[in-house]
């Protein structure tokens, strides 16, 4: 029974003590429970949280808590808000976004078909049910602002939360997430109309990750792992919607939708996300200014001269140092003791010492922007423990538990070494260690491979050898079968030593953890350390070990397998390379017929320029521009003189080639920032951002002259009739475009051939 219970509480230590390993922090949502969080359930399911050592709990959204005060006091330490998060941080709350999931916010307004809400401008005198809260609804009132109306002129209602009231006509317009409330109208075949904000410029951000920045001072590794994993979770839940969807159904369900629902929300989420185009998670500084602007226009903040982007953005490249972490940094010399017969980890060169540990401790120099940094060399372990023992800023790189001491701690682990197996040309790769059973095989006598390898392999024979260079001696003369070394070590010799005859035929399960040994009560330095560490990326670590492996493993020749394995693939491929031959000659023409549908909608097919559904598209693009930033914008609206007489006199086919080679003229004479169309007929239009009516107008006469001047292969001169106007900030696209219409028809009534500047 005594036994029993000295199991229990061993048991339980353990379970204790992992834990003390795993850091407890919550996530606390914006909303209830749905795929709009679905990367953190996944970072959760799927382990991404437990491989940082987080014990992370998910909380949902209550009525009752404020989500920013829950951070900034920290009884939550990360949370998921809007936008607004940017007035916050103007008005003083001290927090820190971490990453935006989605690049164009899902929030739009939606009205029914039939209550002819076509445009936001349509929305006067109308009902609309939005959020009180304002700064969240920024982007619809702007959008609706921009249309011409004022907010006065909408009758707001408060948001109930339910469909049913834009169904029944409680209200005229709701405010609705594209990933939501457009599928259960659908379900419902119900018409409906979307007005979403990014469409008129309004384009926000959405699901933003954010903490304290007392959190990122106090804990800067957990913040760069949480920032790791939740990324990590939402590439997974993009890359397996259904499978995600599915565990959301099961667990998460607190809503009971539907597993269809899940999925379409999941997939209107990944294009919001911009994921396909590689933006997942990103803030970009611009954008965080734009938005900036939009709410101090609409009054939603005060403008805070000492704001800086950089304090509100995370950098997850970047270390925040506390003012200890500086002070020390400032007022200490860091010493790495090592040595140069350790090739290639360190190794004598005419630069000096040189080798895989020089290389990541430069790496951890340059993240760390210190420059109080000294080599020093010594001779063995034993006189660098005593060193880093008697001096805290003394350090030197470990790589097995003989390196520690009760008076040392070392870094979390800065890569792994693979430990090889290297033998004769003529051997086979090695495929199980058991095939090394009965075999000499040489191994350094004092390092700690031999004490692991000798106990776990028993059956090998293992020869001690003094280093490498005796292995290798012993290798060549056949005196043992192979040689046992850390991969790089093996790779190094021989490459560098030309052992032309020797090759890595395989490695072993254990591998040697590289990290940095520091005096135990030297903590300031060891948080710093891991900090580094922390952002050293895999391209980093890559091109490093690139540098020093240098021999490819053989392969073993062993070609039973051809006829296992290889011949079977192969009839197989060949069975699906037939059978889908035809598909993929479908889905070739299936998109040549997308890009020609494409075409089709947006170019004019006889003079290959814009087309007018085209041209309208960025005429409207620009005049929203323009109103949103007070840019320079201008139009020419031109046709050409007497072409009725051309067609008529000529033929249509000349009257086709004259329209060609004019759009040829105007396209090779225009800027690639203007938008040239055919607006109808011999009708064309000059779209000119950045440009007043004056430069315009020169534009115009420098147009008329080539025409002029062109030889159209046809008995008569080709001329034109140039109207040009300038956006004014009461412009609407008809408006705009009826000066310049105007400006052109007195050009026609008095002479034509000319310019006439509205």
């Amino acid at each position: 029974m005594g036994y029993i219970k000295i199991i229990v509480i061993f048991i339980f230590l353990l379970v204790s003590l992992q834990a003390k390993e795993m850091q407890k922090v919550s996530i606390q949502l914006d909303w209830l429970h749905q795929f709009q969080f679905a990367g953190y359930y996944m970072a959760k399911e799927k382990g991404f949280f437990k491989k940082e050592n987080l014990d992370v709990q998910i909380k949902e959204f209550d009525f009752n808590i404020n989500l920013l005060e829950e951070v900034v006091n920290q009884k939550s330490e990360y949370a998921i808000g809007k936008s607004s998060l940017i007035i916050d941080r103007l008005e003083g709350k001290k927090i820190v976004l971490l990453s935006a999931i989605y690049q164009n916010s899902p929030m739009v307004l939606i009205s029914l078909k039939k209550s002819n809400i076509n445009f936001p401008a349509d929305l006067k005198n109308k009902k609309v049910m939005l959020t009180p809260d304002a700064r969240s609804a920024a982007s619809i009132n702007s959008m609706i602002i921009s249309q011409g109306l004022q907010l006065d002129d909408i009758n707001f209602i408060g948001h109930s939360f339910k469909l049913e009231d834009l169904i029944n006509g409680t209200t005229d317009a709701m405010g609705c997430y594209l990933s939501n409330e457009p599928y259960l109208l659908n379900q419902k075949n119900i018409d409906f109309t979307i007005h979403n904000p990014s469409e008129y410029g309004f384009d926000f951000y959405g699901g933003l990750l954010f903490t304290s920045e007392k959190e990122l001072k106090n804990n800067p590794i957990r913040v760069r792992k949480m920032y790791r994993a939740t990324l990590k979770g939402w590439e997974y839940a993009f890359n397996n919607i259904e499978e995600t969807a599915k565990l959301i159904f099961d667990k998460y369900n607190t809503q009971n939708k539907t597993l269809d629902s899940l999925i379409f929300e999941g997939k209107i989420l990944k294009k919001l996300a911009k994921f396909d185009e590689g933006l997942l998670g990103n803030i970009d500084h611009k954008k965080i200014e734009e938005m900036k602007r939009v709410y101090l226009l609409l009054a939603l903040g005060k403008n805070d001269p000492n704001f800086k982007i950089e304090d509100l953005v995370y950098n997850p490249n970047n270390i925040n140092y506390s003012n200890e972490e500086e002070e020390y940094l400032k007022n200490n010399t860091i010493t790495l003791l090592t040595n140069d017969s350790f090739p290639p980890f360190t190794m004598k060169t005419v630069k000096g010492i040189e080798g895989i540990e020089i290389d990541y401790w430069n790496l951890i120099n340059k993240k760390l922007k210190i420059n109080n940094i000294h080599l020093k060399k010594v001779t063995t372990s034993d006189a660098s423990l005593n060193k880093i023992q008697k001096d805290k800023n003394f350090i030197k790189y470990a790589y097995s538990q003989k390196d520690f001491t009760n008076n040392t701690k070392t870094t979390n682990t800065i890569t792994t070494i693979k430990i090889g197996l290297a033998t004769l040309n003529d051997k086979s790769y090695l495929s199980d260690i058991s095939e090394l059973n009965n075999k000499k095989i040489a191994i350094a006598k004092f390092s700690i491979l031999y004490k692991t390898f000798s106990k776990k392999y028993p059956n090998i024979d293992f020869i001690t050898v003094k280093n490498l260079k005796e292995g290798f001696s012993l290798l060549n003369k056949e005196k043992v079968y192979g040689l046992v070394g850390k991969v790089p070590a093996l790779s190094y010799h021989i490459s560098n030593k030309e052992l032309t005859n020797v090759k890595i035929v395989g490695t072993f399960d254990e591998k040697f953890k590289m990290k940095i040994l520091v005096n135990a009560t030297n903590e300031t330095l060891l948080k710093l350390l891991n900090e580094a560490i922390s952002i050293i990326s895999v391209e980093e670590k890559s091109k490093i070990i690139s540098k020093y492996y240098s021999v490819i493993y053989q392969t073993k020749t062993d070609y039973s397998w051809i006829y296992k394995i290889v011949i079977p693939l192969v009839i197989i491929i060949i069975f699906i390379v037939v059978s889908n031959r035809k598909l993929n000659i479908e889905v070739k023409k299936r998109k040549e017929i997308e890009t020609q549908l494409h075409k089709v909608a947006n170019i004019d097919s006889l003079t290959n320029t814009y087309n007018r559904r085209k041209i309208e598209t960025l005429f409207n693009s620009e005049l929203l521009r323009g109103k949103r930033y007070n840019r320079e914008f201008s139009i020419i609206f031109f046709d050409i003189d007497d072409f009725k007489l051309i067609n008529d006199q000529l033929g249509h086919a000349i009257g086709d080639e004259v329209l060609i080679k004019l759009s040829s003229i105007i396209k090779n004479n225009t800027r690639s920032i203007d938008y040239f169309g055919r607006w109808g007929g011999e009708e064309f239009i000059i779209l000119l951002p950045e440009t007043n009516k004056e430069k315009a107008g020169n534009v115009a006469h420098v147009l008329k002259n080539k025409i002029n001047t062109t030889d159209f292969n046809i008995d008569r001169t080709v001329t034109c009739s140039f109207g040009v106007a300038q956006f004014e900030e009461t412009d609407s696209e008809d408006s705009l475009l009826t000066r310049a219409d105007n400006a052109m028809y007195y050009v026609k009534r008095n002479g034509k051939n000319d310019v006439k500047v509205a």
